[in-house]
């Protein structure tokens, strides 16, 4: 089963580091997004929090008000652990993985 991992940076900057880091660790573009304090506007976070308990969401839309950037990642169960030592060994917070249904994909 895949897995939705998400991860808050500093600032979007930061994110996009990570990201290209994550890209060049082998992982493939397509899976991440970034989901920025001024892109949020509640279209980019609520695609995703639909497979986040609620107390995980309130704490994610916390972190975009604080102008903190996401890195949300949809990955194979068998990759989380790798992703995950990536996104904390570049100072990754709140680093969390969630079931991904394939049912919130058609939202």
């Amino acid at each position: 089963m895949a897995k939705t991992i998400i991860s808050a940076f500093d600032s979007p900057q930061v994110a996009a580091r990570v990201l290209d880091s994550v890209i060049s660790g082998g992982f493939e573009s397509c899976l991440f997004s970034v989901i920025t304090p001024k892109r949020d506007e509640n279209f980019g976070l609520d695609a995703v929090i639909q497979d986040v308990p609620s107390i995980s969401a309130r704490l994610y839309k916390q972190a975009l008000k604080k102008g903190e950037s996401l890195l949300v990642a949809r990955t194979p169960e068998n990759e989380v652990k790798r992703l995950i030592r990536l996104l904390q060994a570049a100072g990754g917070n709140h680093i969390e993985a969630f079931d991904y249904s394939a049912s919130s994909q058609n939202h």
